[in-house]
């Protein structure tokens, strides 16, 4: 199963537009760090929270003070990055998983190592192909996702728009 590691504005995304129980169905094995975890406020701690507790959604505790120290160096070389970034990042190359992120910054510095980085359009792509959404309830929910963050790649957005209209006309 493909590990991922999510970053905070993934899991807010996700939260705002109630999606994080059908996110949960995917073939991921999902985790976030305690850090990331942290960053959440009440609203979305407590979903995120339900996930964790029925064994959907790891919360990495960084314990190991190996761990810490490296995501420490990682917060010292990059260029920008919060400490939380840096774990998701850590966590990333330590679990040999995908890194879930919407922010531009830590996409490039990671990417840079070989990472994969993925985005909240990636996750959409996911959800439809294994029929978690149906066509009508993607796009309602990618147009709001557009209205809640407008730094999303508008094309690649109506991009999709436009095919699951066409899919939903042909199905």
């Amino acid at each position: 199963m493909k590990i991922v590691i999510n970053d905070a504005n993934i899991l807010i995304d996700l939260a705002k537009l109630d999606l994080l129980d059908v996110f949960s169905k995917l073939p991921f094995d999902l985790h976030t760090t305690d850090f990331v975890y942290e960053e959440l406020n009440e609203d979305q701690k407590s979903p995120v929270s339900i996930l964790s507790q029925n064994g959907f959604l790891k919360i990495i505790e960084t314990e190991e003070i190996v761990d810490f120290q490296s995501i420490t160096e990682l917060l010292d070389s990059s260029n920008g990055l919060s400490f939380e970034d840096c774990s998701v990042w850590y966590y990333s190359k330590k679990l040999s998983g995908t890194l879930l992120t919407g922010d531009g910054k830590l996409r490039k510095q990671v990417s840079k190592q070989g990472i994969e980085v993925r985005g909240i359009i990636y996750i959409f792509d996911e959800l439809v192909k294994y029929k978690l959404l149906e066509y009508s309830i993607a796009i309602e929910k990618m147009e709001r996702l557009y209205q809640l963050n407008n730094r999303l790649p508008k094309k690649e957005i109506d991009k999709r728009i436009e095919l699951w209209k066409e899919e939903k006309n042909v199905g």
